[in-house]
This record gives structure tokens, sequence and C-alpha cells, in this order.
């Protein structure tokens, strides 16, 4: 399968495929793929700029609202229901959504919706929902179409709302070439001491190729290889169109703890996450005399 025969593949074959890979994947060996969950400065990082967020949202007196898009097993839920929050989760994966629930066993605050994320949005746009923020981790890369996914998404935020996204790879073409070998290196690096090398070799040569095929979960879970990355340029771009201040943060990221240090020393930047706020809206004072 080329990139353009690719690139139409449905979203429901997507959602099919994404549960297939997430089965097998999620518990330690997920963990161990996840550098955003390995490494725990990936994981401060992450928690303060869900912080900051939260904390940047208009006063209201009830508790903000948040969708959690590919919630996985919380990431980002758990830390906003410890904050307070009240989190409708949703994940294509009834397997990490059970490990959610059993995490968050002592909220009563968190609702887990499995499922097509896309068309929870439908619904949700019908029924006029809306969010304080609506947020995703690590995935936007398993998506392929993630512009029009957080423009979906955009719709359903409050005023003074906030799409928050986190941990998905900088598009290749836009980093350095000392910063795409050094990420390329860590990762075979990491990759030496995964096992399955047959599947692995293959998948290397099918790739070398320009070779996808859509029956098979490494291919289409992990999209990005497919699209080079994930377009920050045009994301951020999409988001302000539509009038939301969008923030980039962009970091180190790699499933190897030696490289994850190295890289960060080095200050090399290979992933990012967004935070696109919704304007609030502003009641003017009015005065009258008599």
């Amino acid at each position: 399968m080329t990139y353009q025969q690719r690139a139409t593949l449905g979203a429901s074959d997507t959602v099919a495929i994404n549960q297939r890979y997430f089965r097998e994947k999620h518990g330690k060996a997920f963990v161990e793929g996840s550098p955003h969950l390995k490494h725990k400065s990936l994981g401060d990082l992450c928690g303060r700029l869900a912080t900051e967020t939260l904390h940047r949202l208009p006063s209201q007196n009830e508790p903000p609202l948040v969708l959690d898009m590919g919630a996985g097993d919380g990431m980002l839920t758990l830390p906003l229901l410890a904050l307070g929050a009240k989190v409708i989760a949703v994940d294509a994966s009834e397997e990490l959504l059970s490990d959610l629930k059993n995490s968050a066993k002592h909220y009563n605050t968190l609702t887990a919706i499995c499922g097509d994320v896309f068309a929870v949005l439908d619904d949700f746009q019908r029924t006029d929902r809306q969010f304080d923020i609506i947020c995703a981790s690590s995935f936007l890369h398993h998506i392929p179409d993630y512009l029009g996914l957080c423009l979906r998404a955009a719709l359903l935020l409050r005023p003074g709302g906030a799409l928050f996204t986190f941990q998905d790879p900088l598009r290749y073409d836009s980093l350095g070439t000392f910063t795409y070998l050094f990420d390329r290196m860590s990762y075979f690096t990491w990759r030496l001491f995964q096992g399955n090398y047959a599947q692995g070799l293959q998948t290397r040569l099918r790739r070398a190729r320009n070779d996808y095929r859509d029956d098979l979960p490494e291919d289409v879970a992990e999209y990005h290889v497919v699209r080079n990355g994930v377009d920050q340029t045009a994301l951020a771009a999409s988001l302000q169109r539509i009038g939301l201040e969008c923030t980039l943060n962009s970091y180190w990221s790699t499933q190897s703890t030696l490289f994850q240090y190295a890289g960060t020393r080095l200050c090399l930047k290979n992933t990012f996450g967004i935070v696109a706020q919704k304007k609030a809206v502003r009641c003017s004072a009015t005065s009258s005399s008599s």
C-alpha cells in the first residue's frame, strides 16, 4: 500500500485495527514502549502543563468538565481527577479503559466511553455538550485525520476552554539532521532489546519500500510513520484560524532511558504538545446617568 492509498483508510477500519493493536499492547509492554509513561520527567512535564491549562480556565463555581480523547490508561485523566475535574474518558480499547477504571476506582467523577472518538464527538455536538478542557495524550499520531479531529473537538469548547495535547512526534522534516539521526539511533538501540526480531525486520523492509499494509496493526496504529510525523505547524495554524490562541510545547522523548537522558541534556526536541485556548466571553459594564 502506498502513501496515497494508505491515506484513504476509513475511520471505522482505523478504530478496529487500533483496538486490535492495544488489546495486545496494554500493560507492561504498553508502558515500555511509551516514553511519557516510562520516564518520570515526561510524566511530570505532562502533569505540569495539564495543571497550568486547568488553572488558566475562567473562574467558575462548578468543577471543570474534561473530555479525554484516547484516554488510554489515564495519563491525563488521573491527574485531572485528582485536581477535582469531572472527566469523560474515551478510548477504542476496552482493555485500557478497564485499567483506567481500576486506577480511578476511588473517584466518582469519571465516565468511561469505549468507541470511535469521531462518533462520540458527533453525539456531543448533537446534544450541545460543551467542555472546559478537551485533551489527548499520545493520541493524534494514531488518527489519520488528526486535523479534522482537533477542529471538531474545538467546536465543543466553552468560552475560555482549552484544547490540550501531549506526546506526538514533530514532523520529521522539521527536525535538524543531527536530531533526526539521534532520534533514529535511540529508537533502534532500544528496539534491539525488545525481541521479535523477525517481525521488526519485515516491518522495516516493507516501510523502506513504501509498502504499508492496512491489515497490520504495526502499520495502521503507528500512523505517523506514513506521514513522517505529525504536522505541528499545520495543526497550530488550523486552530488559530478558528480563533484559538495556540502555544506549542516541544521537547525530547524516546523509549531508551539512556538516550532520554542524553537527548534532554543536549536540549534536543522531537516531540510536541499544544495548548489552544478559546477566547472567554467578556461582559462590558454599562452605566447610565439621569
